[in-house]
């Protein structure tokens, strides 16, 4: 019998905040599956936004060859084959849990059975009962193999904190008590499962800015406030006609504290990282790509996982199926992929480290400027969609933050990294077109998640 898989995705979860001597969460299930399994230290979303990125998770392959690369949100295109119906070919059956945006660009298509759909209208919170359907769900598979993607929001912006995690011994800021309030639920979702017939992986779809800093022994915290979350739960329960006052009251609000940071930071003696992450998230025009926003935790525990293992090779999200379906004894079923079989890593084997695509959000607005580049395991080339003058080069080992560009100095390096991107660009196919209907439904619910 194959094993099960549980898949869980948690929305916004940056790798540092997973797994660092700094992180001031409270996880003692999340540390139980490093401590059993496998995890990675460097793996790398290719994109800041989960649709692209889910899409390129499912098929193996870059944005670029899904049809979700664009200055827009784009639709999988239908004719690239994913992981989800290899598996049911295979055997399994399969079960989710997404929100409605992810189905009205073709992720979810493939499964089975999708538990009862939510959305941010009643905010899709493990606390406000996903939490119980998704162990009511695994207490009910008898039918084995299964495959269940569990796809958790409760870390997306702005946070909302169940009270019982209010509290500072399960994190220094809000962020990081939501990871302990999710780390929770991680908990009673193993107690259902069986370690020794099933794989479990973990990871996300990306990283977020967490808008906090210890400055002096003084925290500055620019994490949402209660406007801004109140904003959002009587937002989110108007109807689509009223989404024009919700968003401007929204913008209202941000120019507001805006300029409160302003204020608060302009006599401190900040880096450039600390500026940025003080004044910056992922909806803001130009977010960049920085690995705030890329890098992600990714753990592999369970049957047929045998050793404990921290690598720190570069990885890509890309890579999670191909090594899944190796782990299982499935044949690959689609030689046109970008993803590589990790398993020899787990045999202290070598793998060759592919340079991987990465690209900042699609358009959310007019000012919304899209970034495209190449990160190696020693550097990140970046620069404008539309412009190829327009470029950046950090050195990832000197200068992780990413504060220094040093593109003037090596052109060699950008000739090299601009080669590269150029190839990868030359595979873009299209997307699926979506209908005026299709359409106006993505963009409603995207109104609700704040992107519009």
């Amino acid at each position: 019998m194959k094993s099960n898989i549980l898949f869980l995705v948690i929305d916004s979860f940056r790798s540092d905040k997973c797994y660092d001597e700094n992180k001031t969460s409270i996880t003692p299930n999340i540390d139980s599956l490093i401590k059993q399994g496998i995890f990675f230290s460097q793996a790398i979303s290719s994109v800041a936004s989960t649709s692209s990125s889910m899409g390129s998770i499912f098929t193996g392959m870059f944005p670029f060859k899904t049809g979700m690369i664009d200055n827009t949100y784009q639709k999988l295109n239908s004719t690239i084959p994913t992981y989800i119906e290899h598996f049911k070919k295979n055997g399994y059956t399969t079960f989710a849990t997404t929100s409605e945006v992810n189905s009205f660009l073709g992720l979810t298509e493939d499964f089975d059975l999708k538990l009862e759909s939510s959305t941010h209208n009643n905010y899709f919170s493990l606390f406000d009962g996903l939490g119980e359907k998704i162990v009511n769900k695994l207490k009910s598979l008898s039918k084995e193999p299964w495959f269940f993607y569990v796809h958790i929001n409760d870390l997306h912006q702005p946070i909302i904190i169940p009270k019982d995690f209010h509290d500072d011994k399960f994190g220094k800021t809000d962020y990081e008590q939501m990871v302990s309030a999710i780390d929770f639920w991680i908990g009673k979702f193993l107690q259902e499962i069986d370690l020794e017939n099933t794989l479990v992986v973990l990871t996300a779809d990306h990283g977020e800015y967490v808008r906090s800093l210890k400055i002096d022994d003084k925290i500055i915290n620019f994490e949402s406030n209660f406007s801004e979350k109140t904003l959002w739960k009587v937002g989110n329960k108007i109807p689509p006609s009223l989404y024009g006052i919700k968003k401007k009251t929204s913008l209202i609000i941000n120019k507001l504290k805006q300029s409160d940071r302003n204020k608060k930071i302009k006599n401190l003696n900040l880096s450039k990282y600390e500026k940025r992450i003080l004044t910056t998230s992922r909806m803001t025009a130009g977010s960049h790509v920085y690995d705030d926003v890329l890098k992600v935790p990714l753990i592999f525990c369970g049957d047929p996982i045998k050793k404990q293992q921290i690598i720190s090779q570069q990885v890509s999200l890309v890579d999670i199926f191909p090594t899944i379906v190796e782990l299982l004894g499935i044949n690959n079923f689609n030689s046109k992929i970008d993803g590589t079989n990790l398993c020899p890593l787990f045999f202290d084997k070598t793998v060759e480290e592919k340079p991987i695509f990465i690209q900042s959000m699609p358009h959310i607005s007019k000012e919304h400027q899209n970034f495209i580049g190449i990160r190696t395991a020693n550097f990140k080339y970046v620069r404008d969609s539309m412009d190829k003058q327009h470029f950046q080069l950090f050195n990832l080992v000197n200068d992780p933050l990413e504060e220094k560009d040093i593109s003037k100095e090596n052109p060699e390096i950008i000739f090299k990294m601009e080669t590269i991107l150029e190839n990868y660009l030359n595979q873009k196919i299209d997307s699926s077109k979506m209908n005026t209907e299709q359409q106006k439904k993505v963009e409603d619910e995207l109104k609700k998640l704040g992107y519009i």
